[in-house]
């Protein structure tokens, strides 16, 4: 779940400068987005919001006419967007980096755990054995430009890398209209680029993990220097069995919700993408996997909200660490 709160301390436009402050804001994947940016003063909210429009066709398992869709029933062509092409390609670079704890190949756990009332006495395991044997990044197959699985029974779900991922969708657009000072947000993921018109950098802050924290309390705040960042936690949201409470992370390599002790995984990346699909991993991970994968890889950075073998909760940040 994503738990940021993106704290925008926004000051007007000084006398100084030709650029003026505008904002695009809406509604989009079932949350808010908020896009600030300095241009000459051109609303571009009506290309915002036709991109999104766009990347729901292809990207969004909640609509049945989009191309994702299409492809977990076997009904998609092989002319595969490049928006479809591109998130698959990351999801495999990102499986093997994180020894498979991010896995978009989930999708038919997803549903056998989260999308059904649960009545029974007792949880019977061969189910979840029959289930994953449709699950694994090695099903889906690069087959010239398009990608392809293995069985038909194999379906995809990205919620856990798209938002990020529209997130740089918008960037990049940005940019491409000589637009080099923003803050992109959707849902709580984050990329910026530049500063402020007065040189005040990004500031983003992080929710306390609580499962009562209604206020959005925030455990930190973080500055973002043309850089991106996610976060995802469990603590909020669970289904119940026999009374005991499964988190919403799945570990795909188990097939069960994963059984962790951080609490809260937030990550730092040069895009969007790459920072919510890591950010879910280290959710699968635990505390010790994540930190040693965090610090074996330079292009990342992450802060890791934890409870230790006592119960008492900490805070790790890699950026801390010399």
């Amino acid at each position: 779940m994503r738990n940021l709160v993106v704290i925008m301390l926004l000051l007007m436009l000084g006398a100084c400068s030709d650029q003026q402050r505008m904002q695009a804001t809406g509604y989009t994947q079932g949350t808010t987005y908020s896009v600030v940016y300095y241009n000459d003063g051109t609303d571009v909210q009506y290309q915002i919001d036709s991109l999104l429009l766009a990347f729901d066709r292809v990207l969004s398992t909640y609509q049945e006419s989009s191309y994702i869709s299409k492809w977990n029933r076997g009904e998609a062509s092989t002319d595969q967007p490049s928006m479809f092409k591109e998130v698959l390609a990351a999801s495999k670079q990102i499986n093997t980096a994180t020894h498979g704890a991010f896995d978009i190949t989930v999708s038919p756990l997803m549903k056998f755990w989260f999308e059904r009332d649960w009545n029974v006495e007792m949880l019977d395991s061969s189910s979840v054995d029959s289930i994953m044997e449709f699950v694994g990044m090695d099903l889906i197959e690069l087959v010239g430009e398009s990608y392809s699985k293995t069985d038909p029974n194999v379906a995809i779900d990205v919620n856990a890398i798209a938002q990020g991922y529209s997130v740089d969708v918008l960037a990049r657009f940005l940019e491409s209209q000589g637009v080099f000072n923003y803050l992109v947000e959707i849902g709580g993921e984050v990329k910026v680029s530049g500063s402020k018109p007065d040189g005040k950098v990004w500031m983003v802050g992080i929710d306390q993990p609580s499962g009562e924290n209604l206020e959005h309390e925030l455990a930190m705040s973080v500055e973002l220097r043309d850089q991106a960042l996610a976060t995802s936690g469990n603590y909020r949201k669970f289904v119940e069995i026999n009374g005991q409470k499964f988190g919403h992370t799945l570990n795909p390599v188990t097939g069960y919700p994963a059984k962790t002790d951080v609490l809260s995984a937030t990550v730092i990346a040069n895009d969007c993408m790459t920072a919510d699909a890591y950010a879910t991993a280290l959710m699968v991970l635990g505390f010790e996997k994540s930190r040693n994968l965090i610090q074996a890889d330079e292009s990342l950075d992450a802060i890791l909200i934890y409870s230790d073998e006592s119960g008492k909760v900490n805070t790790w940040d890699s950026r801390r660490v010399l």
